[in-house]
């Protein structure tokens, strides 16, 4: 076997973006449009009259990986991260660079991938395998096996277009994991799955690494990513900001980020355009000296600062505000919210600031997202996901305490008493 399952040499991909206006489009909208699409039209005679922009979604990667290796793959939301694993998976053609690939690649890209809508479970089985160059002889000896792990065996003979997303993620991961590939290209898309069926797949993924396969792992879940992978990398807007190394150091580095483009991600984390009278235009985690933190800490007071605008000149009334904190896979760990708490919210005209106070974090070291929701009488006007992504340290009043990360969510005072 070679040195490396795995070498990507200055991997490249390039859309075009066509501004495009016109019946049935908003002002602005854009299209994406691959560069096969623009050779297809070139070869018919086919004439652009719109302005072409180039847009870079991978420049220059480059790394190796050996067998054995779990590879994390992290960065922000349009890092590139997706399309790395697409031209791995040659499910796209890169536009400059390569890839060289030793034996079979078992890919869990996006929900549907690879698989025939129209055809059932067990064909889809068979025809999976097939594309991967697995004989028929092979995939019986494995065909049990599959769907014991999926857990879809009375749904085995109906069309995969009935599945729910679950369903489909649970058999897609089976496939891919149980027809021995030597690289294994895994997306989030186990997010979709039960918790039960993740902890399953992530025991799954530290076999086939057992037994020498390479895999690349995508995840927002930092606690997974340090507790499942080796090694790790960084993407930011296409191009490699921490080379392949240590997964504690890719994290900080990542987290490090993301910290320091928070009020750019204010805007492109909105989830609704703004309605009503008012909308949030800014948000911190604070101490109580009033600086701005990057790291929480167990234990300790943290002031939660949401700063809003109105479009008029008169009180804003009948305001709720949530501060939802989550984990890195999107699970809410806490909703601080003011309606429950204090009631509905009288704000100031125009602009001014709400914050959150909490006296004693209970919160277990991990990483953690916090999103926003603004409500007016009951209405959602305003919404950001991951307004803050950051980690919860451990220090404060349990420092000296031997918990470690994902030991629980929270951390709860308690007393032991020996009678």
């Amino acid at each position: 076997m070679p040195e490396f399952i795995l070498c990507v040499e200055n991997i490249s991909k390039r859309y075009r973006i066509l501004p495009t206006t016109g019946k049935g489009w908003r002002k602005n909208q854009r299209v994406l449009v691959d560069d096969i699409a623009r050779v297809t039209n070139q070869l018919l005679g086919r004439k652009y009259s719109e302005k072409k922009v180039s847009f870079w979604a991978l420049k220059d990667v480059s790394f190796q990986a050996g067998q054995g290796d779990i590879i994390g793959v992290i960065g922000r939301n349009g890092a590139g991260k997706s399309t790395l694993l697409k031209l791995l998976g040659r499910v796209t053609e890169p536009t400059s660079g390569r890839a060289i690939i030793y034996g079979r690649v078992g890919s869990l890209l996006e929900v549907g991938t690879g698989f025939h809508s129209e055809l059932t479970g067990r064909e889809n089985i068979f025809i999976s395998g097939a594309i991967i160059g697995m004989s028929t002889a092979e995939i019986k000896r494995k065909f049990d096996e599959i769907v014991a792990f999926s857990g879809v065996e009375e749904f085995l003979d109906t069309p995969v277009k009935r599945y729910s997303s679950g369903m489909e993620v649970r058999l897609a991961f089976s496939v891919a994991a149980h027809l021995k590939p030597q690289v294994l290209l895994v997306d989030e898309v186990l997010a979709v799955g039960d918790v039960a069926f993740q902890e399953k797949s992530v025991q799954k993924i530290k076999e086939v690494s057992e037994g020498g396969g390479t895999i690349l792992f995508i995840s927002h879940n930092m606690t997974t990513v340090s507790s499942l992978c080796n090694k790790a990398m960084v993407l930011d807007h296409g191009k490699t900001i921490f080379p392949l190394g240590p997964v504690r150091d890719a994290i900080a580095t990542y987290l490090s980020e993301v910290g320091k483009s928070q009020q750019v991600q204010l805007e492109e984390s909105r989830q609704l355009e703004a309605t009503g009278g008012v909308k949030i235009t800014g948000f911190s985690v604070r101490g109580v000296d009033n600086t701005i933190l990057e790291t929480l800490t167990s234990g300790m007071p943290v002031k939660f600062q949401v700063e809003y605008t109105g479009e008029q000149f008169s009180p804003i009334k009948d305001i709720n505000i949530s501060i939802l904190i989550k984990n890195l896979r999107g699970d809410v760990i806490a909703n601080l919210n003011s309606l429950g708490t204090v009631g509905p919210l009288k704000l100031s005209a125009y602009k001014g600031v709400v914050i959150c106070h909490v006296a004693k974090l209970p919160l277990a070291p991990g990483s953690i997202s916090i999103s926003l929701i603004l409500e007016q009488a009951g209405q959602v006007v305003d919404k950001i996901e991951d307004a803050f992504i950051g980690i919860v340290d451990m220090g404060g009043h349990y420092e000296g305490n031997t918990l470690k990360e994902r030991n629980g969510w929270v951390l709860i005072d308690h007393d032991w008493l020996i009678k």
